[in-house]
């Protein structure tokens, strides 16, 4: 089976580059049975087709980035705390993830790709999470340990019967985080599968989908605690499986 992954569009010296971060092919690798297809946001002319990567691949994988998505998407004016960017990959990410979820492609969306899909079905971003009133700083740990950057931070609660608790039949586990933005106003169709202990929106699944699930922290690599991972990616496979079947 074919699993699609979204790249991120960068800068490198004169020229740009495509990029996946390698945690998500060696996630990927780890925990699923699949051949990995990375699939490049638009280049210089900007046009860009989903529909024929979609008639190929069995599942999309949405990645997180250090880029956020254009405040546009959510009729947001843009300021300096929306910032960086990468227009391309919101290109890329909006057609793919919106058309997946028509044909019952199953998507697994990861931080940045959480709030894409959220923003997607409607919803919109704070760009600044750290700074509301009693929430948590979920911005990376400053350290040049990838263990303690992707070291566990807060717990999530799962919603009663919902995703989460019935796939690892726990009410709540660690998770890592590493974001500065955060689900403001939640999207349609899409239902609360877990929240941060200050009631931070951290898992969500689109309820008219046959698998479309997103979680803000990154499940690709988590240091310490990990009872997510690998049954997370295992269900995805089995999403991926039985719709390739039907």
């Amino acid at each position: 089976m074919l699993l699609g992954i979204i790249c991120n569009r960068k800068k490198h010296i004169v020229d740009e580059l495509q990029s996946v971060t390698h945690m998500y092919l060696e996630g990927v690798a780890e925990y699923m049975n699949v051949q990995p297809v990375l699939i490049p946001s638009p280049m210089g002319n900007g046009r860009f087709d989903a529909a024929p990567i979609l008639d190929r691949v069995d599942g999309i994988l949405v990645p997180g980035s250090t880029s956020n998505v254009h405040p546009s998407r959510y009729d947001m004016a843009e300021t300096e705390a929306h910032k960086p960017f990468d227009t391309a990959r919101d290109e890329a990410a909006f057609q793919t993830i919106g058309q997946a979820i028509a044909r019952n492609i199953p998507v697994l969306a990861i931080c940045r790709g959480f709030q894409e899909l959220n923003v997607i079905c409607g919803g919109s971003l704070n760009p600044t999470v750290h700074e509301l009133d009693r929430r948590l700083d979920h911005r990376m740990p400053e350290s040049e340990e990838k263990d303690e950057k992707f070291g566990v931070q807060h717990r999530v609660d799962f919603t009663p019967d919902g995703y989460f608790h019935d796939l690892l039949g726990v009410d709540s586990a660690q998770v890592n985080s590493l974001h500065w933005q955060a689900v403001d106003r939640l999207g349609d169709n899409l239902s609360v599968e877990a929240t941060a202990e200050d009631g931070t929106i951290e898992g969500i699944r689109h309820t008219s989908a046959s698998y479309c699930v997103g979680v803000q922290w990154h499940p690709e690599y988590q240091a310490g605690e990990n009872i997510i991972s690998k049954p997370l990616f295992a269900d995805f496979e089995r999403a991926m499986r039985a719709a390739a079947k039907a």
